[in-house]
């Protein structure tokens, strides 16, 4: 199996989602789908330019305890949130319910977990060859659907829902604020290779708890205003 078969177990999560909330889901559209997927890619491209660029700054290179927290939380979350937030308003929402256009943001996040987990791929893949590599690739890539692309699902969820919400004139900034934060504690988190490493999956499950309420609240509020 060569590399570019590997890579594909990024996008399993993805595929899987879309085929089941197309089953399930009769509201949902094929080419909105398609479109959440396409603007994942190309969300995937600016953002990594922005950073590349911007974390080579001095500031940023220092391996110390306040460099590495700004990194996380200010720049990573904030600059990698933002530009979620800015592709995920270019999917249609007044022909969709909150469910349909709730599956494209999920769909969204999957496919930009997944395009982030291959450039990372790629650039370890140089270093592990010949080390069992494609082995170690296995293994990145399953750790990083349950890790990566799993707060990437979350804080997706929640921005989608802060925008659904903004479009309604509910003016709440809130869950898009903890998309920033949770992202960049688990960013701040897994930059460390001690026990500290395991306290980023607090910050995938209070993602996932909070995407919930949010969710919920939602449908509340789409209740009382029908």
């Amino acid at each position: 199996m060569n590399l570019y078969a590997l890579l594909g177990i990024s996008f399993i999560p993805a595929l899987l989602f879309f085929a089941l909330a197309v089953i399930l889901n009769k509201n949902l559209k094929i080419r909105y789908c398609l479109l959440s997927g396409l603007l994942a890619l190309l969300t995937v491209i600016p953002t990594s330019l922005i950073q590349y660029y911007v974390l080579e700054l001095p500031i940023f290179t220092a391996y110390t305890f306040i460099a590495v927290m700004i990194t996380a939380i200010l720049f990573k979350g904030l600059i990698e949130e933002a530009m979620k937030m800015l592709f995920l308003c270019l999917i249609p929402q007044k022909k969709q319910i909150l469910s349909a256009f709730f599956c494209c943001v999920i769909l969204y996040g999957l496919t930009v977990g997944g395009f982030e987990s291959v450039i990372y791929v790629i650039k370890k893949f140089q270093e592990i060859q010949g080390q069992g590599g494609k082995e170690i690739v296995v293994q990145l890539l399953l750790k990083r659907i349950f890790s990566a692309q799993a707060i990437h699902v979350f804080c997706a969820a929640l921005s989608g829902l802060y925008i659904w919400n903004f479009r309604r004139h509910k003016k709440n900034i809130m869950p898009f604020i903890y998309a920033v934060i949770l992202h960049g504690i688990y960013n701040f988190f897994v930059s460390f290779s001690s026990a500290y490493h395991w306290l980023a999956i607090i910050a995938i499950l209070f993602a996932a708890v909070e995407s919930r309420i949010f969710y919920l609240s939602a449908i509340d509020k789409n209740e009382t205003t029908e």
